[in-house]
């Protein structure tokens, strides 16, 4: 009799040690997540030729991507609904030789055909000031492009993107550090392609402004 409650319970505690296990986190580089990451990075480089077509630009001076994937967090105070996040960051820029806000007057009409629509419905003006409502209030009260701090537009749900034009003698900005895996951060990293300060450092005196796109898509959730 002992012996069948042995093996009762040897057989319990392993199917209830086997769906106590967690799962493994996301992984971007195999499998369906991958696939998610691949289609995210598609969207956001529609959305950025979509806003460099608007001026007339041609091809990027660079296009890197920066992936990272971070794990929830689960404890007596806090409980993230998800155990495991991934998303992509895609950062790009564009020489530009039109003038610059005549086109950035139609910037929202052309990124709204291709799925993108602004969050705020204005241009967000620089040093905390406020925004104007498009080309004809910035002319009216007398500011100028460099006064704009950008625009921001909402894409595929988990996605954003955010424009800005600046004029060509505006100093060079130095590239974000790579990517990296930290503790109490992200559990992977990893940065891809180009930057674009340096093409632009070399071609900028032939060009009257540059137009800089910065994307993010939140391509996977884990739910716990």
């Amino acid at each position: 009799m002992m012996r069948g409650w042995f093996w009762i319970l040897l057989v319990a505690t392993t199917l209830l040690s086997g769906c106590t296990g967690d799962p493994p986190l996301l992984d971007p580089t195999s499998g369906t997540v991958a696939s998610q990451r691949q289609a995210a990075v598609d969207d956001l480089l529609h959305g950025a030729r979509a806003a460099a077509d608007q001026f007339l630009a041609g091809d990027p001076l660079g296009v890197r991507t920066d992936t990272a994937c971070t794990a929830g967090t689960d404890n007596w105070k806090i409980h993230d609904s998800d155990r495991s996040t991934c998303y992509v960051k895609l950062t790009t820029a564009y020489a530009v030789d039109v003038p610059a806000l005549p086109a950035l007057s139609g910037l929202d009409n052309r990124l709204a055909v291709a799925g993108w629509r602004s969050t705020r419905g204005g241009w967000t003006l620089t040093g905390g000031r406020g925004q104007v409502d498009g080309i004809e209030a910035l002319n009216r009260l007398g500011y100028h492009l460099e006064d704009l701090e950008g625009i921001t537009y909402g894409g595929p749900p988990g996605a954003a993107m955010g424009v800005r034009l600046q004029a060509s003698a505006t100093p060079v900005s130095t590239p974000e550090p790579a990517a990296i895996v930290q503790p109490g951060g992200a559990y992977f990293a990893s940065t891809e392609g180009t930057d674009w300060q340096t093409a632009w450092a070399q071609q900028r005196s032939a060009h009257p402004y540059l137009l800089l796109v910065s994307a993010s898509f939140t391509f996977a959730n884990q739910p716990r």
